[in-house]
């Protein structure tokens, strides 16, 4: 899946001139992270609710209120934005944004065509998007297996699994070596216990099983 598919379109903005104040208040209001920092269309920087927090944590304990009201007045986001902006573009994949922000421990993503910003993407669209993809929003089992390095075992196990009443909608997979590989399957729900005991009784390793209610149910 593409970034254009996920990212938000209407992307709140501030420019570089403005106070640092103002910034806060957007993240604040908005209930965001990140602010990409433009002149007119061009993404010039970007601030982030760490920067801001940094910039006054540092002045708060030697200024008396009124100084510090003053301060976040004066102080320019120009003054504190990250200014080599890591972005990606609408064609870029979702994986390849994921793996960006986590290796750079960033928040989140402008997303440019033609050096113009059209969107942003952020941790929270991918965790959405993970969690749309592992069918955890809806009631769900799910079964963990360990496989080794035999390449007919996932369609061995998936058979056993679907023989015993599990009906497979997501796989996921561990990075261990090929030895303690772990794969982890959801299924509709249903009894992992038959499960289980037909995969062990085969000679499989089930590292364990669990339920999850829907999200509905679980907040009820």
């Amino acid at each position: 899946m593409q970034v254009g598919k996920r990212m938000k379109r209407k992307v709140i903005t501030i420019r570089p001139d403005e106070p640092i104040r103002l910034a806060m208040e957007l993240l604040y209001k908005n209930r965001i992270r990140q602010l990409p920092v433009v002149e007119g269309r061009k993404v010039v920087g970007i601030i982030t609710d760490r920067d801001l927090r940094e910039a006054s944590a540092s002045s708060a304990t030697s200024l008396s209120v009124w100084e510090l009201t003053y301060l976040l007045e004066q102080v320019k986001v120009k003054d504190v934005m990250t200014h080599d902006v890591i972005t990606v573009n609408p064609e870029t994949s979702v994986e390849e944004a994921a793996r960006i922000i986590n290796d750079n421990k960033i928040g989140g993503l402008p997303v440019l065509e033609k050096d113009v910003l059209v969107g942003i993407i952020t941790e929270s669209d991918l965790l959405d998007l993970f969690i749309a993809v592992m069918g955890i929003n809806g009631a769900s089992t799910r079964i963990d297996v360990v496989m080794g390095d035999d390449p007919r075992a996932f369609e061995t196990v998936s058979k056993i699994v679907q023989d015993n009443g599990g009906a497979i909608f997501s796989v996921g997979i561990t990075e261990a070596n090929e030895a303690e590989k772990t794969y982890f399957f959801r299924l509709d729900p249903c009894d992992p216990i038959p499960i289980k005991s037909a995969l062990q009784r085969v000679g499989y390793e089930v590292r364990s099983t669990a339920q999850t209610p829907s999200r509905a149910a679980a907040k009820g």
